[in-house]
């Protein structure tokens, strides 16, 4: 069988909002602006997860509600069950 070459369609990205335990407000607030950035950039979605006893995101979907606010056009997802 042939291999097809098609054209990328659709581009997105993970992020874990990774940031230091002594100052979360700080690692929200870098996720959220890296979000913009990637809608900014063309990016068609962004996602996010957290990982147990890594310090990141407490709340993917908390976060994601923010990241509504300051986006328009980017799909958002989660890569957790919440």
């Amino acid at each position: 069988m042939p291999l097809r070459s098609e054209p990328l369609r659709k581009l997105g990205f993970l992020t874990i909002g990774l940031f230091d335990e002594r100052d979360p407000r700080a690692g929200h607030e870098s996720t959220l602006e890296i979000i913009q950035l990637g809608e900014q950039l063309g990016f068609d979605s962004a996602w996010v997860r957290h990982r147990h006893l890594q310090f990141g995101i407490s709340s993917p979907v908390a976060v994601l509600a923010a990241a509504t606010q300051r986006t328009s056009r980017i799909e958002l997802g989660t890569a957790v069950i919440p």
